[in-house]
């Protein structure tokens, strides 16, 4: 199966968040058990051996959930209880993304938090930021009252708070690759400016490209902004988001092997990994072409996995379907809807027992809707997931979608205290 970026772009209609996003697919272990093009190719499957790391740590994370899950298609979605992580997982960081459009209406659960990263400066062609009111709304509420209210709320709370910077145009992302060294001053004077002015604790680099072209020119652009940035102060963290096939991924734009050590950690973006032809999650956890166990097993190969932070969604995608049940094909384009809408919409939460992931189904408008979505047992397997890899923790996109429900968010802590790491005062 051909890979493919992960692409998003956020539209607010009537306060409802939807994303529009394409399929982040690859080959994995579902195509070998399910005799699919893997299993038939004359290609050695290079994730086969991974296969027993994987099987024994999705069994370690159902038993540290510790919820009875269904094993018939379509039974009753399990529900997160007082006996769920009957032994707490080890202590653990805990990210969130708090996206600009949500910083004057969403108050973070600052407890449960080790990180926030604000996105986002739209990085500028050449490097640099975009600072346009017209063009990049992110700049405007940067500056804002609202967002300085929150990183002082934060920090009181011992949280570090990151500025994300984000480019996912092949213009913008090119200019970084194909003059890296001048580039990269460019960006690294501009966010070490910002993160001064705001009292920031450090760099969120959402940078997402598409195709080999500027592979080998992104990992210099990053090298050299890792150097320019701790040349002026070694504290700040860099953190650079990846997709969740890029570690095996020897044609995509992430070098995840060359690039981990120019940075403190890689927040692997594990979403959107459906396939959009057929009802399907967006984030299984196992049994899927890309999954959570099928990534993490991979990234494991390739970098110290202990520098690594598992992405999750807050949100799902809604799939017009041909029938009520599975297996279904989609008749239209699926559209991202938020955990927080799901759960408002009232449907009773069905559970796919392949790939560990709840889902609704529903006749609206003249037709079946599937909806595949994360909630709290699915998160919690996640986390507990991310604890038997050794992760260094777990992240979501994006706090606001989860409506404030504290179950989803004890199911990211599995029954422990966040990490807390100590904040960068801020320079003389």
């Amino acid at each position: 199966m051909a890979l493919a970026r992960r692409r998003v772009a956020v539209i607010v209609v009537a306060g409802l968040l939807v994303v529009s996003v394409g399929v982040l697919a690859g080959v994995g272990i579902a195509a070998v058990r399910a005799g699919g093009p893997a299993a038939t190719s004359t290609q050695p499957d290079p994730t086969a051996v991974l296969v027993p790391a994987i099987d024994r740590n999705v069994a370690a994370a159902r038993r540290a959930v510790a919820v009875a899950l269904p094993k018939r298609l379509g039974a009753p979605a399990p529900t997160l209880g007082a006996g769920s992580f009957p032994t707490p997982l080890p202590s653990h960081q805990v990210v969130g993304f708090l996206p600009y459009w949500e910083v004057a209406s969403f108050t973070p659960d600052y407890a449960s938090l080790t990180t926030l990263a604000y996105f986002a400066v739209n990085v500028a062609n050449g490097g640099g930021f975009d600072e346009s009111p017209k063009t990049d709304p992110g700049w405007v509420t940067f500056r804002s009252p609202a967002l300085a209210s929150v990183i002082t709320h934060a920090h009181a709370a011992g949280v570090r708070v990151l500025l994300t910077t984000f480019a996912d145009t092949t213009k913008v992302l090119h200019s970084l690759a194909s003059a890296p060294t001048r580039s990269a001053a460019r960006l690294s004077a501009a966010v070490a400016g910002q993160l001064r002015a705001k009292g920031l604790d450090g760099v969120d680099l959402d940078l997402e490209g598409t195709g080999s072209a500027d592979r080998a020119g992104f990992v210099k652009f990053v090298a050299a902004f890792s150097t320019d940035l701790h040349r002026i102060d070694p504290r700040w963290p860099i953190v650079l988001n990846t997709y969740a096939s890029s570690a095996f991924d020897s044609t995509g734009f992430f070098d995840v092997k060359a690039l981990s050590p120019h940075v403190d950690q890689l927040f692997v973006m594990a979403y959107d990994m459906q396939t959009n032809d057929l009802p399907s999650p967006t984030a299984p956890l196992t049994n899927a072409a890309m999954s959570d166990a099928l990534a993490l097993a991979e990234y494991a190969t390739v970098v110290p996995i202990s520098h690594v932070v598992l992405g999750i969604p807050y949100y799902g995608y809604d799939f017009p379907a041909s029938r009520r049940t599975l297996p279904a094909v989609a008749t239209g384009r699926p559209v991202a809807v938020t955990y927080a809408a799901v759960v408002a919409a009232g449907h009773p939460p069905l559970w796919d027992p392949a790939t560990e992931t709840p889902w609704t189904s529903a006749h609206r408008g003249g037709k079946w809707h599937q909806t595949w979505f994360d909630d709290p047992v699915s998160v919690a397997l996640k986390s507990a997931l991310a604890s038997q890899f050794r992760c260094a923790g777990v992240g979501v996109w994006d706090l606001g979608m989860s409506g404030g429900d504290p179950v989803i968010t004890s199911a990211l802590l599995g029954r422990s205290a966040p990490v807390k790491l100590p904040l960068v005062p801020a320079a003389p």
